[in-house]
């Protein structure tokens, strides 16, 4: 009788992304407990209305963010159901357990003495907070919950909820908040943007080339030879409406170079079109093909190609 082996119900890279959450929800804490409301910024999302709630009745602000999380994490599990609230199970309690955990550590407050570089600071690691936390699917809880839900019985658009309260909630902490905070508030918030987005692509974008050349047989070989996966595709000239072949290939930021001047050395006066993609994935660009993988040989190519069940 043949036994079935069971896969571990926790796998390696499941351990790995619920590190990379923890360290993502580690590090927005710190960059909002230790960079931004020292200097009295205003800050978005749930930290913002536990900033308010703290400056009208003294309650830490971790406290606030965490009686939150969890009601919304109640009605959200109620709403949406469980597979939705084990998304945002780690962040909802581990967040305000880390803001928790730096509102101790006072020595950790006030790292700089000016208050710009704070706000650029707290934006960078925040950034990469909340990239670390994303590029896995995670969350730290909080405002995603109301906007999941009106997307889900409204139909309203997530990214335009989501900007709806964040604004809103920036907007009731002003008349709390001197013009230096609200400044560094909006610096704070621009500086993560561009870090988060950064860091949600982070070794995964790539470019994508396009190729004409005379020499297409020797270029393409050549590409194949030092490790690039390519696609020949069909197309026709809008001048002379001759048929072609032009060549498309994907290369790391790293590597596009390499993709160029190997054309050029063969071409001179090939015709390229580089196009920079947020994303590339798949075999052939994952990872590089080694140098006993090429086969010179098409035939050879094609029963190799049979044999390896492709």
């Amino acid at each position: 009788m043949r036994t079935e082996t069971k896969k571990p119900v926790i796998t390696k890279k499941a351990v790995s992304e619920l590190v990379q959450m923890l360290i993502g929800n580690a590090i927005c804490a710190f960059s909002v407990v230790c960079f931004a409301l020292p200097y009295k910024m205003v800050v978005s999302g749930m930290s913002g209305i536990g900033r308010m709630v703290n400056y009208y009745t003294g309650l830490p602000v971790s406290y606030v963010v965490g009686v939150f999380n969890v009601a919304l994490f109640i009605i959200g599990a109620a709403v949406l159901g469980r597979k939705f609230a084990a998304t945002i199970a780690l962040g909802t309690f581990a967040f305000p357990l880390f803001m928790r955990i730096f509102e101790q550590m006072t020595y950790l407050q006030h790292l700089v003495e000016e208050p710009m570089l704070a706000a650029i600071c707290a934006g960078v690691l925040d950034g990469i907070g909340l990239g670390l936390v994303l590029r896995v699917g995670g969350s730290t809880g909080g405002i995603d919950v109301p906007a999941m839900i009106l997307n889900r019985k409204l139909g309203w658009k997530l990214a335009t909820v989501m900007s709806g309260l964040d604004i809103a909630i920036f907007l009731l902490q002003i008349p709390i908040t001197k013009p230096e905070g609200i400044i560094l508030g909006i610096l704070y918030a621009l500086v993560y943007s561009v870090v988060m987005d950064r860091m949600i692509v982070l070794e995964q974008g790539g470019y994508q080339i396009m190729i004409w050349t005379e020499k297409l047989p020797e270029v393409n070989e050549e590409l194949l030879e030092i490790g690039f996966g390519t696609t020949l595709i069909k197309a026709r000239g809008g001048y002379l409406r001759d048929d072609k072949e032009v060549i498309l290939c994907a290369a790391s930021n790293r590597n596009f170079n390499k993709v160029k001047r190997a054309v050029l050395s063969i071409d001179k006066s090939a015709f390229m079109t580089i196009t920079s993609m947020n994303e590339v994935n798949g075999n052939g660009f994952t990872y590089m093909l080694a140098d006993e993988d090429y086969v010179s040989d098409l035939e050879d190519r094609h029963d190799g190609r049979e044999l390896s069940g492709i």
